[in-house]
């Protein structure tokens, strides 16, 4: 291989490598990744994650899906997600 080619395959592997890089998402701060999984553990999310790397599976038993409070919380949030979406559109149609 002569020199030439040696230099354009170095200087290609690194363009390639800061390009891979540079497409990593936005960093987020403490408060925002705090705020995420405190979200998860209210939805369940990190009960059903946790269940499945145990080998649990679809918690069918109960013993580990989100408690009642948790689904009335998270319908109550469904519920007002839909509202603010009903009011928003109904916004937007009336212009």
């Amino acid at each position: 291989m002569n020199k030439f080619s040696a230099t354009a395959l170095i200087a290609a592997a690194l363009l390639s490598t800061g390009a891979a890089f540079a497409a990593e998402p936005a960093a987020k701060t403490r408060a925002e990744v705090l705020a995420e999984l405190q979200a998860a553990r209210e939805s369940g999310e990190v009960a059903a994650l946790s269940a499945e790397q145990a080998g649990v599976g679809a918690l069918t038993n109960g013993v580990n899906g989100p408690s009642a409070s948790q689904i009335a919380a998270k319908k109550a949030a469904d519920k007002a997600a839909v509202a603010k979406k009903g009011a928003a559109s109904e916004g937007v149609s009336s212009k």
